[in-house]
């Protein structure tokens, strides 16, 4: 496990693109996943610090908002969950090749707990209403 700490500059950083996401998306302009409720400013917010803070990690330059399909640092994505016991979410649209980090905790420490391949998440991942959940005890370790 990898564990990253942000600095209240970095989290005023990350939280601005956060809260620039949250406009996209309440907006229409953002519609990259189904989402059964409404959820709250802190997906967007705690979302984009986790990748600032794999950015920080990897030592590369992180692009906040660019794009839906911008990668979060050297060609990997982040997807952070607010549950401590919470898996990778793996959407039936992400690319199979692509390498998927799951981020635990809350701004400004972020724990990096495993990664996996889109398709492998694909083909081991509990089938959902929103694509595929693996738990992060089947996650390669960091």
């Amino acid at each position: 496990m990898i564990t990253v700490t942000l600095t209240p500059n970095e989290v005023h950083l990350a939280a601005s693109h956060g809260l620039l996401r949250r406009y996209e998306k309440l907006q229409g302009k953002r519609s990259d996943r189904i989402q059964k409720e409404r959820s709250n400013w802190d997906n967007e917010i705690e979302g984009a610090c986790a990748e600032l803070a794999w950015a920080k990690h990897l030592g590369v330059y992180w692009s906040g908002v660019s794009d839906l399909k911008a990668k979060d640092g050297a060609d990997m994505e982040v997807r952070w969950t607010k549950h401590e016991e919470g898996g990778l979410i793996i959407y039936p649209h992400d690319d199979d090749r692509s390498v998927f980090v799951l981020a635990k905790g809350f701004a400004p420490e972020f724990r990096f707990v495993g990664w996996l391949r889109g398709g492998d998440g694909k083909r081991i991942g509990r089938v959902t209403d929103f694509g595929f959940l693996v738990s992060a005890n089947d996650l390669r370790s960091m």
